[in-house]
């Protein structure tokens, strides 16, 4: 109220002008807390538009929370978390020594700095929240727009300089000359586009103290009846990126299942290959054992010297197998680090107990029921058939393109009177008029080949759909053909080892009483290795297996934290 007050008391306010002044003071404040607006405060802005909108979308997407794009959320590596192990096994030999005082991770561990560090999965929860940001663009376009410009000069002309009476000095012309634009345009839900622009032009004389000023009001709107008209078309743009944000946020749901699945997967090959440093140092004992008895047999004239080569070679070469399946596991390692986002040269380790829980699980549902759920609940199935959506709906805005451009526009425009030396709009020098454009379909060739190639999207839309189902299909048949080989395979090699392990022992005997075969024994041995990886080999491929079905089935619900949960009882058949 008093700010009104001291407006009408001035020089240079005018009743007339006073909307005019109102939507200068309202732009002006607008530029002013733009241009003072700090990287920061840009920066916030940003994040909050984005979040907002991620926030009222993450409900639709099952396996995505709020906090799972939160792109602000960058932990630093701390390692000091984990437990400490003691020192290293004696079965690493030499490299026993770089396990000590290392950090030991657990399963839940490992899946947790995965989500948390890993660089992969961070770059696609960036990728979500740029699609966010992307649109915030394209809402904002169908908001007004405001727009400020200015600009001033001053300047001086002594060329036509004059001594004018009672002067005895040259007297030169200085001028300060000033443009401000303010105004706004913006695209409406209907296709109407409204545009203002107040422009105000000023010039000073500074000698004389002198005063110009030209002002001009325009307004202007132009709505579309037939092509580019309606709100079908208009909100096209908005409403595709409104369902590409929708996409993206299923993709990445699919993503963090995968990406678990992966970390898992890495991590049980880690402690496979530990495993089998294990096994391979055990037969390489084993060897050397024999090769120690069978040597003081020799001494006895009860070996023969092919004999004696053959276990020695055999001892070679499980010393060689050993040697190389340490180099297997640390490299498995290190790149599950890597993974992970942790640190490559620091040193860890991983639950050996882990492996130990490992169990051979039937999935308790039929092959065709796992289908049917995949067929529900699966991402990748609600995207294709949204697609088909977005195709039909493309069909329309083409249609429209071949229609007659009919277009009603609304022009107005105030001036302030000549001469007059404040920024004034008189509105009673105005000027308006209505006109009708009218474009008509002579050439729409383009528009033709849009709206053709619109049913032919449409098809491959349908094509694309009933492809993903097939695939999801197929996925399950062959996740359960894998399930199904891994419980087989572990079957035959646990009969396996029970049986190497019995030949073992029986060559071990016949090698005590002097009547054994070198040949037998090496067999035995390998025999027993071999059955002994393909065990641990076939537990851990029939675990993951499983975790791979449920992930096609899309029952494999991620945590904030990384762990998984199965929801299968919360999925109708």
């Amino acid at each position: 109220m008093r700010k009104d007050k001291i407006a009408e008391g001035s020089a240079c306010y005018d009743k007339r002008t006073a909307p005019v002044w109102r939507l200068l003071s309202v732009a002006g404040a607008l530029g002013f807390s733009l241009i003072s607006c700090s990287p920061e405060m840009y920066h916030t802005r940003a994040d909050k538009e984005a979040y907002s909108i991620l926030y009222s979308k993450t409900p639709e997407v099952e396996n995505v929370e709020p906090s799972s794009v939160d792109v602000d959320d960058l932990k630093e590596v701390d390692l000091s978390k984990y437990k400490t192990g003691g020192g290293g096994s004696s079965f690493l030999g030499k490299a026993a020594l770089e396990e000590k005082r290392a950090k030991v991770l657990s399963l839940d561990d490992a899946m947790e700095a995965g989500v948390s560090y890993g660089r992969d999965y961070l770059s696609q929860r960036e990728r979500v929240f740029i699609s966010a940001l992307d649109l915030t663009l394209a809402r904002w376009r169908l908001t007004p727009i405001f727009n400020i410009n200015g600009n001033g000069v001053r300047s001086g002309d002594s060329r036509n300089a004059q001594v004018q009476q009672n002067l005895t000095e040259l007297v030169s012309t200085n001028t300060m000359a000033q443009n401000r634009t303010a105004g706004f345009n913006w695209l409406s839900m209907t296709g109407a586009r409204v545009s203002a622009d107040f422009t105000q032009d000023f010039l000073r004389l500074m000698t004389g103290n002198r005063s110009l000023n030209e002002s001009d009001l325009a307004v202007s709107v132009v709505q579309p009846l037939l092509k580019g008209g309606g709100t079908t078309v208009t909100m096209e743009a908005l409403t595709q990126e409104e369902r590409d944000l929708l996409y993206d946020l299923r993709d990445f749901a699919t993503f963090r299942r995968s990406f678990i699945v992966d970390v898992v997967s890495d991590y049980y090959n880690v402690l496979q290959a530990r495993d089998q440093i294990q096994n391979n140092y055990a037969a390489y004992q084993g060897f050397l054992i024999n090769g120690e008895r069978e040597q003081a047999l020799a001494e006895e004239n009860r070996r023969t010297k092919t004999e004696i080569g053959q276990l020695q070679q055999a001892t070679l070469q499980a010393e060689s197998r050993w040697i190389n399946s340490i180099r297997t596991y640390q490299t498995r390692l290190d790149n599950l680090k890597l993974s992970l986002g942790l640190p490559v040269e620091k040193q860890i380790i991983l639950d050996d107990k882990e492996l130990q829980k490992l169990r051979i699980e039937a999935p308790p549902v039929t092959r065709d029921e796992a289908v049917q759920i995949a067929l529900v609940t699966r991402p990748e199935i609600a995207t294709v058939t949204d697609q088909v959506e977005d195709a039909e709906r493309r069909i329309k805005v083409a249609k429209n393109g071949l229609l007659p451009g009919v277009d009603v526009g609304l022009d107005y425009n105030s001036v302030s009177d000549p001469g007059d030396t404040t920024p004034n709009i008189n509105f009673d020098r105005r000027r308006w008029s209505t006109s009708l454009d009218v474009d008509l379909p002579l050439d729409r060739k383009s528009e033709r080949n849009l709206y053709r190639i619109a049913f032919i999207s449409l098809e491959r839309a349908k094509r694309a759909a009933e492809s993903q189902k097939d695939q999801v299909r197929l996925q399950i048949y062959d996740d359960w053909r894998a399930l199904d080989q891994a419980r087989l395979n572990f079957e035959i090699a646990e009969k396996g080892v029970a049986l190497a392990a019995s030949r073992l022992e029986e060559q071990n005997l016949l090698q005590d009483l002097g009547r054994g075969e070198a040949r037998d024994l090496i067999d035995a041995q390998n025999d027993l290795l071999s059955a002994q990886n393909q065990r641990t080999s076939t537990v851990v491929d029939h675990t993951l297996a499983r975790l791979r079905l449920w992930r096609d089935m899309g029952i494999l619900y991620i945590k904030e934290d990384g762990s998984w949960v199965k929801k299968l009882e919360n999925e109708s058949l």
